[in-house]
């Protein structure tokens, strides 16, 4: 089907199609291990923040705590994460387990993989400035916030 010019005047829409497009290599790279894309960026959250709690976890992955509860119990029935006690009796650390660590770096280098040809039509600059303006658009302080207006009464 056509996009009209609208559509690709759009970031947010463009940037979803990226998404979707990768997201859907990714799974399918990712099958012989068993894990979704969503569970290898909390593995890849918890190895760059060893001992970090479900709370912090839940928060980086922009989900809610049942689905992070559910996300680090699969996690962990698949040898992949560990829980040990936390600051305080209330929250446990979570933390890579070997088996976790080298389950993990595989993952990366398939999904290293799957970026690569998602990128391939363009060249290694673009896609240096690419990666750039996506890491400008969603972290640290130049992070784009959304702000919806009150709907007018």
């Amino acid at each position: 089907m056509k996009q009209g010019q609208d559509l690709q005047q759009l970031i947010g829409y463009l940037a979803q199609r990226l998404q979707l497009i990768g997201e859907r290599d990714a799974r399918e790279a990712l099958q012989p291990f068993g894990i979704t894309p969503a569970k290898l960026t909390a593995l890849l959250l918890v190895r760059d923040n060893p001992g970090c709690d479900q709370s912090a976890l839940g928060r980086a992955l922009s989900i809610n705590r049942a689905s992070t509860m559910r996300q680090v119990n699969i996690l962990e029935e698949r040898g992949l994460i560990e829980r040990r006690p936390g600051r305080d009796a209330r929250t446990n650390a979570l933390y890579l387990t070997p088996f976790g660590e080298a389950q993990t770096a595989a993952m990366v280098g398939v999904v290293r993989e799957c970026d690569r040809r998602l990128t391939s039509p363009l060249t290694t600059p673009e896609v240096e400035s690419l990666r750039r303006l996506l890491v400008k658009l969603t972290t640290g302080k130049d992070r784009v916030r959304i702000r919806r207006k009150a709907a007018p009464s």
